[in-house]
């Protein structure tokens, strides 16, 4: 009997990248799994980005689609929300255009994917670590993890409403996930990996691959970027306004999710979201002791009491 390979979706969302883009999808092209298909959406770019991938899309007309619409300017989380709607794969992964994945990145998430649905018949979520790099490709740190004082045990709903550790990059997800998390908003959420974590939190399976499986480049124009933990620290602290908006964000998203999904969750989830979703309404000594009993908490110690004294003074602006 011939086991038949699954295909696997990648999907690449591109803007202004052709500094990049080459060696992005070189390293696709270079996978030691080779049933998969790359899908890319371009936002609209003014370099030479489209006319690279158009390259690559004539060379390997089998393997490689463009998608090609008149929206432009749609962001990264919208643009990558396009792109899932396109896939019709059992299993999707998510690709950024100016880092270089390592050659067994797809046979390595895989492998896990499929050991964890033997399992379960759930919505599943595989995330890996990250190496970080520099624009040369030159290694920061071997593990994004270490480098940003991340927990990958951190899997649950109330530590993933306050704060995201699955990169989008390193994310494979399932069929079941996407047609849960689907459509994705297009807006009052903060990224589309975060929203994704959020349902797999509550709905399936969260699983972590402890090993780096991309080189992530950091370049100064990332939409994200990985900074040292104590660099986000003092970064943050002289940005106080933006921590309160980054902090006030996440009660938009957790309010985006809980208008989803507030039928279908359980009693306990229910009520973890919705505490967290009404918290900016209790008086600062209230939301401080809900905080603590539900366990609200970001990761590292100093993060965490960042967001216990901006959470507890924080105006509420997005009432009703």
């Amino acid at each position: 009997m011939t086991y038949e390979l699954p295909v696997v979706d990648i999907l690449l969302a591109t803007y202004n990248g052709e500094k990049f883009i080459r060696t992005q999808i070189d390293s696709v092209i270079n996978q030691t799994y080779t049933n998969w298909k790359l899908i890319v959406r371009d936002d609209g770019s003014t370099d030479n980005t489209v006319e690279i991938i158009k390259k690559y899309v004539k060379h390997y007309p089998n393997k490689i689609k463009l998608i090609e619409d008149t929206d432009r300017n749609l962001g990264p989380s919208n643009n990558f929300s396009r792109l899932l709607a396109s896939s019709t794969a059992e299993y999707i992964m998510f690709c950024d255009q100016d880092d270089l994945w390592k050659e067994n990145k797809v046979e390595i998430t895989l492998k896990r994917m499929l050991e964890v649905e033997k399992k379960l018949n759930q919505p599943i979520l595989v995330h890996t670590d990250l190496e970080i790099v520099d624009r040369e490709l030159n290694t920061i740190s071997d593990s994004m993890f270490d480098f940003q004082n991340l927990n990958k045990h951190y899997v649950s709903i109330n530590q993933l409403l306050v704060q995201n550790n699955v990169t989008g990059c390193t994310v494979m997800i399932n069929k079941k996930l996407k047609e849960l998390a689907e459509p994705i908003p297009t807006e009052g959420i903060t990224m589309h990996d975060w929203w994704l974590a959020l349902v797999a939190a509550v709905f399936g399976r969260i699983e972590f691959v402890d090993e780096a499986t991309i080189k992530y480049r950091q370049h100064g124009n990332n939409d994200v970027g990985a900074k040292k933990y104590t660099e986000q620290i003092i970064k943050k602290t002289k940005a106080i306004d933006k921590m309160y908006d980054v902090v006030s964000d996440n009660f938009v998203q957790a309010k985006t999710f809980f208008d989803r999904y507030r039928s279908t969750l359980d009693n306990h989830d229910r009520e973890v979201v919705s505490q967290y979703v009404n918290l900016m309404t209790y008086n600062p000594f209230k939301r401080i002791a809900i905080i603590n009993k539900y366990k609200f908490q970001k990761q590292g110690f100093i993060r965490n009491l960042g967001f216990k004294l901006i959470a507890a003074t924080i105006k509420n602006e997005n009432k009703g």
